[in-house]
């Protein structure tokens, strides 16, 4: 099977010629595997890996820097240590390019707003700012891969990053009708952000992966209600939109989130990521039994753990065991539950590839 025919028979549930293979990491990771492979390019160390993915260099046109070359907007305020994306926010500069990286929040400029018109009068980025030629040519050079895009559409995340999560949080509660005023505001910016890309990269680009994390290791960071009330028509808009295009719909979110994953169903999500199973109530066995036949999975290789902690052996088993129960019937993307972090050996990723390759 291609990669596109092994995507395409696990997102119908049907069970392909070996689980879809997918890749997430620092950039300091690639560099060691790239080492350790004996490879120089990330095409190279793809194959070595066996994945079926690639990702648009530009993830996220705030956390981190990939979407500079393809920014044409009013000139940004960047030091060597700060720098200021295109909402405005103010980052310290940590990860710069690396795709699968974010910065540290340093201000928000909506952290004293207090009302409706403060959040109508902060300037959110034009969308003719940024420029998707440059997307094509990757997507041509990958387009053996399934190609992942999508700008992350943080419609959570960059409204908190506005505000400051604290203040954002506070105000979801005593002043719901400014937050659901951003939120709502992000969306349409991100819609029509989208737009362009999509109609710029339809019938080339196969994935939208949006993200926000809604949840903790314990449980959601708010109610399910105040989720129902402020986001779920926003996303049922956003992945609306993507499937016009005929785009499949991943979206993230770490945490136990377990009370929404129905509504994102309901949403028109298609699979979803990061499968953080160290979470409460983030089983894989309970999972796929109760969602298997309506959601593909991505993700579930703990990072947390197993992958940092354990003898590539335990990595090699831990990586089966996960395919065993997520993979039964198709409907499951092999990757790690997050991003691979540098203390990682490398060891232990070439053991967690190793056992998806070998698997059957």
């Amino acid at each position: 099977m291609t990669s596109h025919e092994r995507f395409a028979a696990s997102c119908r549930h049907q069970t392909p010629d070996r689980v879809p293979i997918d890749y997430m990491a620092t950039a300091a990771v690639t560099g060691k595997l790239k080492a350790f492979y004996r490879v120089e390019s990330e095409r190279g160390l793809l194959e070595k890996l066996g994945c079926d993915f690639y990702y648009l260099s530009c993830r996220d046109i705030t956390q981190n820097e990939t979407s500079r070359p393809l920014y044409r907007g009013p000139k940004l305020d960047v030091t060597d240590a700060e720098r200021t994306c295109p909402f405005r926010i103010r980052y310290r500069r940590m990860v710069f390019d690396d795709k699968f990286g974010a910065d540290e929040v340093v201000r928000g400029p909506l952290a004293d707003a207090g009302s409706v018109k403060d959040v109508l009068d902060h300037a959110l980025p034009n969308p003719d700012w940024f420029d998707m030629e440059p997307l094509q040519a990757e997507c041509e050079e990958f387009a053996d891969k399934v190609i992942i895009g999508g700008f992350w559409t943080a419609i959570f995340g960059n409204s908190y990053r506005l505000m400051g999560l604290d203040k954002f949080l506070l105000n979801m509660a005593v002043q719901p009708e400014m937050i659901k005023t951003l939120v709502d505001r992000m969306t349409d910016f991100y819609l029509e952000l989208n737009d362009r890309v999509f109609a710029m990269l339809a019938g080339k680009m196969h994935v939208y992966f949006l993200g926000n994390d809604w949840g903790t290791q314990k449980g959601l960071l708010f109610s399910k209600q105040m989720w129902l009330d402020i986001f779920f028509e926003n996303y049922k808009r956003l992945i609306t939109h993507a499937h016009d295009y005929g785009f499949k719909v991943m979206t993230h979110s770490c945490g136990s989130i377990v009370p929404l994953i129905d509504p994102l169903v309901e949403a028109g999500v298609d699979i979803l990521d990061p499968v953080q199973t160290t979470a409460e109530g983030m089983q894989p066995a309970m999972l796929k039994d109760r969602f298997g036949n309506r959601l593909v999975f991505h993700g579930a290789i703990d990072t947390q753990n197993v992958l940092p902690r354990e003898t590539p052996e335990n990595v090699y088993q831990h990586a089966t065991e996960t395919i065993d129960v997520l993979g039964c019937r198709g409907g499951y993307i092999f990757a790690s539950c997050n991003n691979i972090q540098d203390d990682t050996p490398v060891e232990n990723v070439a053991a967690m590839y190793k056992a998806a390759q070998e698997y059957r």
